[in-house]
C-alpha cells in the first residue's frame, strides 16, 4: 500500500525524497484507520477443522493435476534476448504490440516468440503477417492459457537472456538496449524496469500513473527481503534464461504470475531495477485480470491451489526454507488471496481461512520474524484463530 501512496505522489511532484516522505505520512494515516476498525471490529473465531476446511474446498474447487512441460534449448551465444509475447486475441491492438517489440533501437540481437493460444478474433492472421520475419518465432496452439503459452516461448528460447511481453500492452523502442546494458554491465540475473500503469476506456487514456520505485528502497541491495518489493509479475524484466530450467508457469491456473516472486526471485543472487519508465502495462475495463479480482467464481480457489503447487515445486529446487519464505507465504495469503476469494460464500471464505492459517504454521520459523507492521497483524490473526482480523489486516495491507 505504501508503494500505491508513493506512486500517486510520484505522478505529481516527481521529487522521491518528498514522495517518501508524503507515503510514510499518508501509511501512517492508512495505519490510524485500521487501527480504529480493528477495535471496533467483532472479534470472530473459527471452530472448523482442517479436514473440514480441506473438503469444503475441494467440493467447491478441487486441485488441478497441471503439470508444465519443461524443454531447454541450448542457449546460443548469438542472440542476446528472447522475447516471448503469448497471444490471445486483442485483434485491435495486436500489431502495434508487435511492432513496437519489432522495432528496437539496439545492437543486441534478439528474436521475438509469438504463441498465439488459440485466437479466436482475427489476431492469429495478423501473425501470420509476420512468419517470413527472420527475428520471428511464431508458433500456433489450442487455447490452453497465458501460463502455458508463456511455457511454449520459454521452452522455443535460444537467448541468454529472456523477456515476456504481454500482447495487450506496448513496450517503448530502447526498452531491449536500457535493460541488456544494465544486465551485461554486471552480469545481473535479473533486470527490471519501471513501467506505467495506463488506463483506458473506449482506446483513450484517461489516467497514466508511473510506476518508479524510490531508489532510497531499491537501489544498491543484492539479494535479500529488497527484491520481494518489486512488482511479483513477468513483464518489464530480463532474466538470466538459465533461471527458467527448472521453472515454468503451471498450465490452467489462475495467478499464475505468483512463481515470480517464489521461484524467480528467490534464485536472483544479483539483480538491479532501473528507474526509467521503458513499458506501458494497459488497464482496460475487459483485463482478465480485473475479472479475476471481482469475481465469484470458484475458479479463485486458483489463490490457494498455485502457492501449494509452488511451494512443492520451491522444496524440489532446495531453495532456502527461512524467515524470507515465511514473509512470503503470509504476505500470499493475506492481501493477494483474501482479495481473490472474498466474494465467495462465507462458509468457503472460512475454509480457505483455515487452510492459509495451516499453510503458514507450516513455514513458520522457531525464531521471531522481523514483519512489517501490517503482515504482524495477519500473524497474530492467524495466532490467536480471529478471522474478523485476518479479513481486516488483508484488507488494509
Amino acid at each position: 500500500m505504501k508503494y500505491g501512496f508513493y506512486f500517486r505522489f510520484y505522478k505529481k511532484l516527481h521529487n522521491d525524497f518528498i514522495c517518501c516522505v508524503l507515503s510514510e505520512l499518508a501509511y501512517m494515516l492508512y495505519c490510524i484507520i485500521y487501527i480504529l476498525k480493528k477495535i471496533t471490529r467483532k472479534h470472530t473465531k473459527s471452530d472448523m477443522k482442517l479436514e473440514q476446511a480441506q473438503k469444503i474446498v475441494n467440493d467447491v474447487h478441487p486441485r488441478l493435476h497441471s503439470v508444465p512441460v519443461y524443454e531447454n534449448k541450448p542457449i546460443n551465444k548469438e542472440i542476446d534476448l528472447s522475447i516471448v509475447i503469448p497471444v490471445y486475441n486483442y485483434a485491435d491492438i495486436i500489431e502495434e504490440n508487435i511492432l513496437a517489440a519489432l522495432n528496437q533501437n539496439t545492437e543486441y540481437s534478439y528474436q521475438i516468440i509469438l504463441v498465439d493460444d488459440g485466437s479466436t478474433d482475427g489476431a492469429a492472421e495478423i501473425l501470420r503477417k509476420y512468419e517470413n520475419n527472420p527475428k520471428i518465432k511464431l508458433i500456433f496452439q489450442e487455447n490452453a492459457g497465458i501460463g502455458a503459452a508463456r511455457n511454449t516461448g520459454i521452452n522455443n528460447a535460444d537467448g541468454k537472456y529472456i523477456m515476456f511481453i504481454d500482447c495487450d500492452d506496448i513496450v517503448h523502442n530502447d526498452i531491449v538496449r536500457v535493460l541488456l546494458d544494465k544486465a551485461y554491465s554486471d552480469d545481473y540475473d535479473m533486470v527490471m524496469c519501471a513501467h506505467n500503469l495506463s488506463k483506458e476506456k473506449n482506446g483513450v487514456v484517461y489516467e497514466r500513473v508511473p510506476n518508479v520505485y524510490s531508489s532510497r528502497n531499491l537501489m544498491g541491495y543484492k539479494n535479500g527481503d529488497k527484491i520481494m518489493n518489486l512488482a511479483g509479475l513477468p513483464w518489464c524484466k530480463v532474466y538470466k534464461r538459465e533461471l527458467w530450467n527448472n521453472v515454468r508457469f503451471f498450465p490452467g491456473y489462475w495467478y499464475e504470475d505468483t512463481i515470480i516472486q517464489f521461484l524467480i526471485f528467490t534464485q536472483c543472487k544479483h539483480y538491479a531495477y532501473v528507474p526509467k519508465i521503458e513499458y506501458e502495462y494497459k488497464w482496460y475495463e475487459k483485463n482478465f485480470s480485473h475479472i479475476q479480482g471481482n469475481s465469484a467464481n470458484p475458479k479463485t480457489i486458483d489463490s490457494y491451489w498455485i502457492v501449494a503447487e509452488i511451494l512443492e515445486q520451491y522444496k524440489k529446487l532446495d531453495l532456502p526454507v527461512d524467515d524470507a519464505l515465511y514473509t512470503l507465504v503470509l504476505r500470499h495469503m493475506s492481501s493477494y488471496y483474501y482479495g481473490s476469494i472474498k466474494n465467495l460464500d462465507k462458509k468457503t471464505v472460512e475454509a480457505l481461512y483455515v487452510l492459509a492459517k495451516d499453510m503458514c504454521k507450516q513455514y513458520k520459523p522457531g525464531n521471531k520474524v522481523k514483519l512489517p507492521y501490517m503482515l504482524r497483524q495477519v500473524e497474530k490473526a492467524f495466532e490467536n484463530n480471529d478471522i474478523e482480523l485476518w479479513k481486516l489486516a488483508s484488507s488494509y495491507q
